[in-house]
């Protein structure tokens, strides 16, 4: 099986080192025609994120072909961050990857998207060929499977997914509700992009420094509130999701007395993801207030990642089922040779006996007599193509489906004096 794996992950890489050899869609394009271009590699794809860079190439000269995608690490030599994989563990790795068991957090799904940008920027480069066309289709497939048929990727995997799958859970569906984000973060951020996937269009935002918060909410399309309205906005908003630096309570329970009092026994939720708390916790003791902070979603966020992984047996059960398959796959493309020698012995034997008749029959009889031959070979050798494929998936080595063929007087190459 002529595929080879090189490159590094979070694992086996500190972030100065990933750093280094991460690399943008732009840049892949140039990476992949660099490597195409180099000795003894036949395809290549490169997956390239902030956690893993990891390039998949298909050779028949394995020896040149790691001599070259080595030196883009490192001018020829093996530093200890690399990993290198042939053949079916290159194979079992791809599939891992796409189905989230190689990921920082077990079953994310982001890594999906990022293997099916590898093999389009890989195919836009025109780097790829028959192995690497089945190959990483397959792997998409893999992983949508592991997602589907078990709960790899089920329950939030973070603080602040865990906050907007708790104000799901609470309002049952987020479109259509009022969103107000304190602070603007990493969490805020994270927060931010997993409110729009749930459906969330309105959006406020405040910060301190108005500027921050007009760039946080012209990425959703809502609006930046100054600091100072900030009991406006939770008098308007159902849902108060906070995150700042604060070193002391930004909402305290006599502030957000006076704003549940403009409320009119309107309820709200309130998500405190910052250390230290935004929010004083009496508030909770105020009526229409439901009030969590991130210890609740730590806990929420522990049992989730408990839960994926007692799946991870299943998804592997899943990986090495279809490992097998595409092994046999691969096996199967070992008879291409043989096929293709087997077919053009009778195609040379078909034009050699219709040259016989040229001149000697009218064009309509030629055309008919073309048809009747070409149809009977494919009949004739449709048997013999498929005991060919079936032998290589028993693992008979492409030779000795050349040298079955000698039996009918035919050769791969010139026989032996």
């Amino acid at each position: 099986m002529p595929v080879m794996l090189l490159g590094f992950n979070q694992k086996t890489a500190p972030v100065e080192v990933r750093e280094r050899f991460t690399y943008s869609d732009e840049q892949v394009p140039s990476v992949l025609h660099q490597l195409y271009s180099s000795q003894g590699v036949d395809e290549i794809a490169l997956i390239s994120t902030c956690n893993r860079t990891e390039m998949y190439a298909v050779t028949q000269e394995p020896g040149l072909c790691r001599g070259s995608l080595l030196n883009l690490f490192s001018g020829g030599g093996h530093p200890d961050f690399l990993y290198l994989q042939n053949d079916l563990e290159a194979v079992k790795h791809l599939f891992q990857v796409s189905s989230g068991l190689d990921s920082l957090v077990v079953g994310e799904n982001q890594i999906l998207g990022q293997v099916r940008q590898a093999y389009s920027l890989a195919q836009t480069a025109k780097t790829t060929g028959p192995v690497l066309e089945k190959l990483f289709p397959w792997a998409l497939r893999v992983g949508k499977l592991a997602r589907s048929q078990t709960r790899i990727n089920q329950g939030a995997a973070s603080v602040a997914g865990a906050a907007v799958e708790l104000a799901q859970m609470i309002f049952d569906d987020l479109k259509g509700r009022r969103v107000l984000l304190l602070g603007a973060g990493k969490m805020t951020q994270a927060s931010l992009g997993l409110l729009q996937n749930a459906g969330v269009e309105r959006i406020q935002v405040v910060n301190r420094t108005l500027a921050r918060a007009e760039e946080l909410a012209q990425r959703c399309g809502g609006q930046a509130t100054p600091f100072e309205d900030l009991d406006k906005g939770l008098a308007e908003v159902d849902l108060l999701i906070a995150s700042t630096g604060a070193p002391h309570y930004v909402v305290s329970r006599e502030r957000l007395a006076q704003v549940m009092h403009q409320r009119r026994g309107r309820p709200l939720l309130l998500i405190d993801i910052a250390v230290p708390r935004d929010i004083e916790p009496s508030c909770q003791e105020l009526d229409n207030v439901y009030l969590y902070n991130i210890d609740d979603l730590e806990g929420v966020v522990a049992e989730n990642l408990a839960r994926r992984q007692k799946e991870v047996q299943k998804v592997l059960q899943i990986v090495d089922a279809e490992c097998v398959e595409f092994s046999r796959y691969l096996d199967s493309r070992k008879a291409g040779t043989a096929i293709r020698i087997l077919r053009d012995a009778f195609e040379e034997a078909r034009q050699t006996e219709l040259m016989k008749h040229r001149g000697a029959l009218t064009h309509e009889e030629m055309t008919r007599l073309e048809n009747f031959s070409n149809s009977l070979i494919n009949k004739l050798l449709h048997n013999p193509m498929l005991q060919l494929k079936k032998m290589s998936a028993a693992g008979v080595p492409p030779e000795e489906l050349e040298r079955a063929l000698e039996i009918l007087g035919i050769y791969g190459k010139p026989p032996h004096e």
